[in-house]
């Protein structure tokens, strides 16, 4: 009988799945069992993935054993160069103590006046990132601070005056980075008179200068065509674009939103302005860079900048963060640009996540994207290791409590008392598309008025909306159905539960004032946080803070990064609706003495972890990885140390 030549999938019958080529080389791999990710002792004694992480059998799996061994044998000479090369430099590996951050839109809210006259101002909405940014500008921090961002859309306002381009202002309706979607960064009156802009020397040195010496030092970054670039000034065009792969394949899909596929024109376009903006962002950070310095590199919008770095300065002590889920590698590999995008957070020397199953996500999709040996503890790259580490975000604990317990919250808290009388209030402030799970909590909070109808006209549920946690308008339709599927559960509930002076489940979709949301977070008996995905909660962490008197209890979904950290909350799954309302019963009806050590512990780990904890870290841990040592003094901020802008048009990406 003469041989026949062997089919592909008779030459891979004696391989496990996750080594087969018609496995691997689709988008989604069938026949994943649930014990495919489960967590394995190696004989070495380090934890790794067992999906991974057993031996290789055959040709084929012989090969890859000798790649991962190759692997590691560059990570050992690696390693040994860059010990050899540091004693040869001595002091020269020390950090300078100075430290850059790049984010995508700058931390201030921007106003151009009618006085020709730029203006800055803080952001109504607060978050880690932003409190990070003042602590690591402010006194009580040893290093010297400078921020490198986008300055955002600017766009050209008209009002009853004719249209002018020294009329304007700038705008961020997306999800940025430092403030959230949906927060314009200048509340002006008028309307838009189209997506060009025109912006001269003169206004853009201005605000330039207005950013650099602000307590919050920022050299910003002017996103633009070079063909825009002119001697008088540049024309700003189609200024959204610049985030247009971060939020609607990136962010998307990092929230387990997955886009269907079209013809690819736009894909690539997407992808070309992320890889513009991300480039524009490397020159500009060049141009101020000195050796020693530490760059901080945050979140999706510029997942390729420590690639780029790297590329630039190959001994750079550079850090990237990702404040937002990552998710499994089997939707990882659906991305069509993943290997870059994975390619690009592993030029930084040091990768933060959230919660330990992003970073083992991450580590997963290294491993089977770009076959690297890879654990939750870090990556083995053809250059060397690059560790992991799971810090979660924190809040700046005393500025929520300065805040939260003033007089005018008082007011306002003696206000709502009035209105919802000894009703027992559950809290929500969540955003209003499908990852805030609003309609999870509805169908809880019902089940449980069901379940227990002794509560019926005793406790209300009072729900507010955030931000989209992705805002796209390719899911609009989408999340109109879904909207009215919340409208439709709340109208459902208080005619089963209410009556005619009483509703059960009162829906705020406004934008509540500073002293409105603290006084709901002062006076509600729990938290229920029920988000599909999520990578902080920081409405759960201030929850906890205002509540260092009243002992209220947080709910919060298992699927929220921060719910890894806080191990004394109640932990839910919101798709499991009656867990979910024998929690909230749960909340309501714990003894005081349990209420006040639940409290009394969660407050404590979210004060010790808060926001200065989590800048410390990243930058201690950043520093032990790079095997460089800290400078003992700070910087003087002199005029002549300190990090310097260049001139207006020079980030325009090419």
């Amino acid at each position: 009988m003469s041989d026949e030549p062997k089919t592909p999938r008779d030459d891979e019958s004696h391989l496990p799945p996750q080594q087969r080529d018609s496995v691997v080389s689709v988008p989604v791999t069938p026949g994943i069992r649930r014990d495919t990710y489960k967590d394995q002792p190696q004989s070495a004694g380090r934890f790794q993935q067992g999906y991974f992480s057993e031996r290789p059998n055959g040709t084929k799996g012989q090969a890859l054993h000798q790649a991962a061994a190759l692997h590691q044998q560059r990570s050992c000479d690696d390693k040994a160069e860059t010990g050899a090369s540091q004693r040869r430099s001595g002091d020269e590996a020390a950090v300078s103590r100075r430290v850059i951050s790049a984010t995508f839109t700058v931390p201030q809210v921007l106003h151009y006046g009618k006085d020709g006259v730029w203006k800055i101002e803080d952001r109504c909405h607060r978050s880690t990132l932003l409190n990070s940014f003042e602590y690591l500008s402010s006194d009580q921090c040893p290093w010297d601070h400078t921020i490198v961002a986008w300055t955002g859309e600017i766009i050209q306002v008209s009002d009853s005056a004719p249209s002018s381009p020294r009329r304007l202002s700038t705008a961020s309706q997306h999800k940025s980075s430092t403030g959230g979607p949906g927060m314009p960064h200048v509340l002006v009156d008028g309307e838009t008179t189209g997506d060009a802009t025109f912006l001269s020397h003169d206004d853009a040195k201005q605000l330039e200068d207005l950013l650099y010496h602000d307590r919050v030092r920022t050299i910003p970054i002017w996103l633009g065509e070079d063909s825009g670039a002119t001697d008088q000034g540049i024309k700003l065009e189609r200024q959204s674009r610049w985030r247009a792969f971060a939020e609607h394949d990136l962010c998307a899909l990092f929230h387990y939103k997955q886009h269907a596929p079209n013809a690819g024109r736009q894909e690539d376009e997407r992808w070309d302005d992320y890889y513009r903006a991300n480039k524009a962002f490397a020159d500009k950070i060049s141009e101020v860079y000195q050796p020693g310095d530490i760059v901080m590199v945050h979140d999706y919008h510029l997942a390729l900048l420590p690639g780029m770095l790297r590329q630039r300065h190959p001994d750079i002590v550079a850090s990237y963060y990702l404040a937002s889920p990552f998710p499994t590698s089997e939707l990882v590999r659906c991305l069509h640009w993943r290997k870059e995008i994975l390619e690009g957070m592993l030029g930084a020397g040091l990768i933060g996540f959230q919660a330990r199953h992003y970073a083992q996500h991450f580590a997963n999709a290294c491993a089977r994207i770009l076959g690297y040996d890879a654990t939750v503890d870090g990556v083995t790259t053809p250059r060397g290791n690059v560790p992991i580490v799971v810090i979660a975000e924190g809040i700046d604990v005393s500025q929520v409590t300065s805040l939260a317990f003033t007089d005018a919250v008082d007011a306002k808290c003696d206000e709502l008392r009035g209105l919802y009388g000894h009703r027992k209030l559950i809290v929500g402030c969540d955003p209003p598309d499908s990852l805030g799970g609003v309609d999870k909590k509805l169908q809880a909070f019902a089940r449980f008025l069901e379940t227990h109808p002794h509560w019926n006209d005793k406790v209300v549920l009072v729900q507010t909306t955030s931000r989209p946690a992705v805002e796209d308008s390719a899911d609009e339709e989408e999340e109109s159905r879904y909207a009215n599927r919340v409208n439709e559960l709340v109208n459902s509930i208080n005619h089963a539960h209410g009556s005619l002076g009483f509703s059960p489940v009162s829906v705020h979709s406004h934008n509540l004032s500073r002293e409105e949301y603290f006084a709901l977070l002062r006076l509600g008996d729990a938290a229920l946080v029920t988000s599909a995905r999520e990578g902080m909660s920081t409405t759960g962490l201030e929850y906890v803070a205002c509540q260092r008197d009243a002992h209220g209890q947080l709910i919060i979904s298992e699927f929220s990064g921060t719910a890894s950290s806080l191990d004394e909350a109640l932990h839910v799954n919101p798709w499991d609706v009656a867990g979910v309302a024998e929690r909230i019963h749960d909340a309501l009806t714990m003894a005081p003495e349990r209420r006040a050590e639940a409290h009394k512990a969660l407050y404590s780990r979210v004060k010790e972890r808060d926001v200065r904890f989590w800048v410390d870290n990243m930058l201690q841990s950043l520093v032990r990885a790079s095997g460089a040592h800290e400078a003992h003094d700070r910087p003087t901020t002199s005029s002549s140390e300190r990090l310097r802008y260049p001139g207006c048009l020079q980030g325009t990406p090419s």
